[in-house]
């Protein structure tokens, strides 16, 4: 907990960001984590439920931004001084609150922090600008100037070099690496008898850049080929609630026989998966920024089969895992049989991963390293 003088941090979630265990998604996840004994910071969100087990003092759900979501592709269009004033607006309640010395923590919307930061600085306040995704590099470099963000935060270091490399007069960033609650993703009891066949998981978002396609394919590969194998994918378009899409509706219509789709879950449901699995799969074919359900995988001793690309270098720079090409189902395939035919390797493998969670990815170190920021911030 920090020291009573220590300046409020208002954490605004973006306008998709449910605060929820259950319909959020990384950026809920991670402020839960990282703030839970924070008794200084707040939630700013659309909408929030009681699954995190937050005081309701520190969860302020504002209805008004909420309906910014169902709006965004028109407002989007809008000139930007028009799409400011409207940020205002719907935020001006929350953004209220904030006084001398507080700071205001921006989750991925950039447009958010370049329109309220002169709000905030007005009142001797700080903004901090947190990158989940590649958003901010879609932005024009002079409202990044103008809003003039006391510090920018960025999930990897692919993002920041990413944002750098667009604009070089960034000089106040850091690194904050997500994790994973040790509490809720551990290993298996090493009584566990082995499977006879070895269990897959793919546990994502069911959208086209996370790849599910590819695992289908590279899972009827392993069918043909005569390797036994049982794939299991959760997820959803979305997070918990979100609708079928067409994406998802294709996928249904290819799951070869040897793959079970079940329903989104998360929490202690989708970690005991992790336990009870042999592999996990995460075949993105995007660049991914950082990709917290491989450091899930860590933390339960899950080898881990994915890509090359975006922050994966980073993620696995101790091990944990067999990388391959995007894209390609039969290199993904192979990849699988690799380490089906080879309990070793996995245990191996498993090994480094859970070597490099302790040391990189629990929520302990993140908020080490999240500390250090507000500190600097604070300076």
């Amino acid at each position: 907990m920090r020291a009573p003088t220590a300046p409020r941090v208002f954490h605004l979630l973006s306008e998709t960001e449910p605060f929820s265990e259950y319909k959020g998604g990384a950026i809920s996840r991670w402020a839960a984590n990282v703030l839970r004994d924070d008794a200084d910071s707040i939630i700013i969100c659309p909408s929030a439920d009681d699954t995190w087990r937050f005081p309701h003092s520190r969860v302020v759900s504002c209805r008004r931004f909420s309906d910014y979501r169902k709006y965004k592709r028109a407002v989007l269009k809008m000139p930007w001084i028009m799409r400011r004033r409207l940020i205002r607006t719907l935020l001006s309640d929350p953004i209220a609150r904030i006084g001398s010395g507080d700071i205001l923590w921006v989750h991925n919307r950039p447009d958010h922090a370049f329109a309220l930061a002169p709000r905030v600085h007005s009142v001797g306040g700080r903004i901090v600008l947190h990158m989940h995704n590649s958003h901010l590099i879609e932005q024009p470099a002079e409202w990044i100037v103008e809003s003039r963000i006391d510090h920018f935060v960025f999930v990897s270091s692919y993002l920041q070099t990413e944002a750098i490399g667009c604009f070089p007069f960034l000089n106040n960033t850091s690194v904050l690496h997500n994790g994973a609650d040790e509490h809720m993703f551990y290993p298996a009891s090493p009584a566990r008898p082995p499977r006879d066949v070895p269990q897959i998981l793919f546990a994502s978002r069911l959208v086209k850049e996370k790849g599910v396609h590819v695992f289908l394919d590279a899972m009827r590969l392993l069918e043909q080929w005569g390797i036994a194998a049982k794939g299991i994918i959760v997820g959803a378009s979305h997070f918990g609630g979100s609708r079928k899409t067409a994406y998802m509706a294709e996928i249904e219509k290819r799951v070869p026989t040897n793959v079970e789709l079940r329903p989104y879950c998360s929490g202690e449901i989708l970690a005991a998966l992790f336990r009870e699995s042999d592999i996990f799969c995460s075949p993105s074919i995007w660049d991914e920024p950082f990709g917290m359900v491989n450091v899930e995988a860590f933390a339960s001793r899950t080898p881990v089969v994915s890509t090359h690309g975006g922050g994966s270098k980073e993620v696995f720079i101790d091990g944990g895992g067999l990388l391959v090409e995007r894209g390609s189902a039969e290199k993904l395939a192979r990849a699988l049989v690799e380490l089906i035919e080879s309990p070793d390797l996995r245990e191996e493998i498993a090994t480094a991963g859970y070597r490099s969670f302790k040391k990189r990815y629990t929520w302990a170190v993140v908020q080490q390293g999240y500390r250090k920021i507000l500190d600097a911030v604070a300076r």
